[in-house]
């Protein structure tokens, strides 16, 4: 992906503020801001990371000051930030090309110097900045980097303190210890080439974020920056600047060689991993190079899922959506199933945790549907003939936990009814993903027995019996009565003849006729609970009212409650989450049953095919650069919203690909 622009140096208005790039460590931890290294959210910054003993994420280097002096004595700045009424610095101006390929990489162009800087994150939960002199022979200049501090959640704002107390270590010129606050760890820089740090020890007041202005949140903060680094740079030169909260090369000798042994190893390992996807269409490439950023080792030392950047944290329901597109097919089975393994032990009533600590800052367990999510996980890669054998043995126990708790009455306040059909909550509950509350009231009440519920416990109780018969297990019948018994009533219960439809929730008698997506999991999973004639229809109904360019609509164009714009401060935004909006995941679940239902599986894979390609060309190098946003506007021009980098956005449209371009080569 690359950027180009004629640089215009009367020109003001900052370019490409709009898109975001990301970097991670593997933990948790990340590095993010806008191409023209303006931070434009509270959560940008150059390194933010789950901190020991402390819930969420915190943003510790927002970033650095980039002073830029020729021989001639010119200074000019090359970063950004916005203040009331004006940006200042305008380093915009000097940049010349983004491109994002083994590392984010900046060209700027000063007068007849010519630089390159660029960013990437380690599993060390390092950040290191490099910028190179790429001007031709003989042609000098100085860079001064200035860090810039914060020190604070995530989701909050600081402002000039005086527990601020700055001091430093500084070690043979190469390694810069600094300490900001008593009770904080300290923030150890590495430089390639010795140095001194010049102390300036001033606060900037009053730095904007305007997409936090947008969203209706505070959008002014305070950041210090302690002094900085000086370097002298002659044509082909580089430095590098490592920073963490750990040195990260303590004891390493010689630590010039020592930081560009690690820029080496980090480019070898990302440009052969990006190898193996060289089949794929670019864009999928892309999406599949990407997708490792949403892997991580967490707390309790076990690989989890990340479920979106810049702000979510592990999310149970997320990871299992986005299992299978993350992993497997990324061709990493094994993951797969060290993520299965890892949740087996977070089961709890059937139940797993919606959302863990650590990253996220909080744990609960109040979804219905992350426990079914996650048989649905562990049939995908069954189905794809991966990890059979450890399926049985270290899953399936699992499996057998979930189903019969949903079966036996454990599951806290979900009881299975007379139809069979698991039955929960009420109107002042929000138990499955769309969970949006406005003013402590669900938005979408579903209280009953939401479709997509009833599908995936039917689903799981057939995939259980399904094992049960793999590993030579006597069949349980309470649990082949249960099945059948679903099987009975779906149908009369659910569809809705004269509109050829599914209803959304079902309580006694009563049908929630609102035209939502949810219904396709009925179609769409490996043991579907309408047939393809029914199928067909629900599909049509779908295409023609809920399928956009992005995704599908959360609800009908023709329903009084629709919103056509996701925007304005959290209430409205929260409103408006799942009544229209698109959210690209969906595109998933979509595909299984638009190719279930159709008689000529290869037309309508091509159809499908040109969908998502004609979307990732035009989003794949907007928003959150290699990535999709976690959700759309239900109208045109379907701006994307939300989250830069949303996990099962990504995970799903990757998987419907790799089910697409199964039949395209078996046609």
């Amino acid at each position: 992906m690359e950027l180009t622009r004629k640089i215009n140096i009367t020109d003001y208005n900052a370019p490409w503020l709009d898109k975001e790039w990301l970097e991670t460590d593997g933990k948790g931890g990340y590095c993010s801001m806008t191409v023209p290294l303006c931070c434009t959210r509270k959560y940008h910054g150059l390194l933010a990371v789950p901190m020991e003993k402390l819930e969420g994420r915190y943003v510790l280097l927002s970033g650095y000051e980039i002073l830029i002096t020729a021989k001639d004595g010119t200074s000019v700045r090359l970063d950004t930030n916005q203040f009331p009424g004006a940006f200042y610095p305008c380093g915009f101006q000097y940049l010349e090309k983004f491109e994002k390929k083994t590392f984010p990489e900046w060209s700027y162009k000063v007068k007849d110097i010519l630089i390159s800087i660029e960013i990437f994150m380690t599993e060390e939960s390092r950040v290191y900045f490099s910028i190179k002199n790429k001007s031709k022979k003989n042609n000098y200049f100085k860079a001064e980097l200035s860090p810039v501090i914060l020190y604070r959640n995530s989701h909050a704002l600081t402002s000039e303190n005086s527990s601020l107390s700055f001091s430093i270590d500084n070690n043979s010129g190469n390694l810069f210890g600094m300490k900001f606050y008593e009770n904080m760890p300290k923030l150890c820089f590495s430089t390639s080439e010795k140095t001194q740090f010049n102390k300036k020890g001033i606060w900037l007041k009053n730095r904007e974020y305007v997409r936090e202005m947008e969203r209706g949140f505070l959008f002014a903060e305070d950041c210090y920056v302690p002094g900085s680094f000086s370097f002298d740079l002659k044509s082909g030169e580089n430095i590098i600047i490592g920073a963490g909260v750990t040195e990260g090369c303590s004891g390493s000798g010689n630590i010039n060689e020592y930081l560009n042994n690690i820029y080496l190893k980090e480019k070898t390992k990302r440009d052969t991993l990006s190898k193996s996807f060289a089949d794929d269409p670019e864009a999928i490439q892309i999406l599949k190079q990407e997708a490792r950023h949403f892997l991580v080792k967490n707390r309790d030392n076990k690989l989890s899922i990340i479920a979106g950047y810049p702000w979510f944290g592990e999310w149970g329901r997320d990871t299992m959506i986005s299992l299978n597109g993350i992993t497997a097919c990324c061709g990493k089975p094994e993951e797969a199933l060290e993520i299965l393994k890892a949740y087996a032990s977070y089961i709890k009533d059937g139940l797993l945790p919606n959302t863990l600590g650590g990253s996220q800052g909080f744990e609960s367990y109040n979804s219905i549907d992350a426990g079914l999510l996650y048989v649905w996980a562990a049939q995908l890669l069954w189905q794809a003939g991966e990890k059979q054998k450890e399926i049985k043995r270290d899953i399936f126990p699992a499996i057998e936990k979930i189903v019969k708790a949903y079966l036996d009455g454990k599951v806290p306040g979900l009881k299975i009814n007379s139809y069979g059909f698991p039955e929960a909550g009420d109107d002042n509950t929000q138990l499955t993903w769309m969970d949006a509350t406005v003013y402590e009231k669900p938005v979408t009440p579903r209280g009953g027995s939401p479709v997509e519920i009833t599908a995936l416990f039917y689903n799981a109780l057939k995939f259980y019996l399904e094992l049960c018969a793999a590993s030579n297990m006597d069949v349980d019948k309470k649990i082949l009565n249960a099945a059948a018994l679903i099987e009975k009533n779906f149908k009369k219960c659910y569809y809705i003849p004269h509109s050829g439809f599914l209803a959304d929730v079902i309580r006694g008698s009563w049908q929630d006729k609102s035209l939502r997506p949810n219904m396709l999991f009925a179609v769409a999973l490996p043991y579907p609970l309408v047939d393809t004639k029914i199928g067909k229809k629900i599909v049509k109904v779908v295409e023609r009212e809920l399928l956009t360019p992005c995704g599908l609509r959360t609800l009908a164009v023709n329903d009084s409650r629709f919103c056509s714009f996701y925007q304005g401060d959290g209430p409205r935004r929260d409103g408006s989450y799942h009544q229209g909006t698109v959210w690209p995941w969906l595109f998933g679940i979509y595909t299984d049953a638009a190719l279930f239902c159709s008689d000529k599986k290869e037309v309508k894979a091509a159809g499908l095919e040109k969908i998502l390609m004609a979307f990732l060309k035009k989003h794949i190098a907007n928003k959150g650069m290699g990535f999709v946003s976690e959700i759309f506007d239900g109208k045109d021009p379907y701006e994307g919203k939300g989250t830069y980098a949303q996990a099962w956005s990504s995970a799903e449209i990757i998987r419907a690909w790799e089910k697409i371009k199964k039949i395209k080569s078996n046609s």
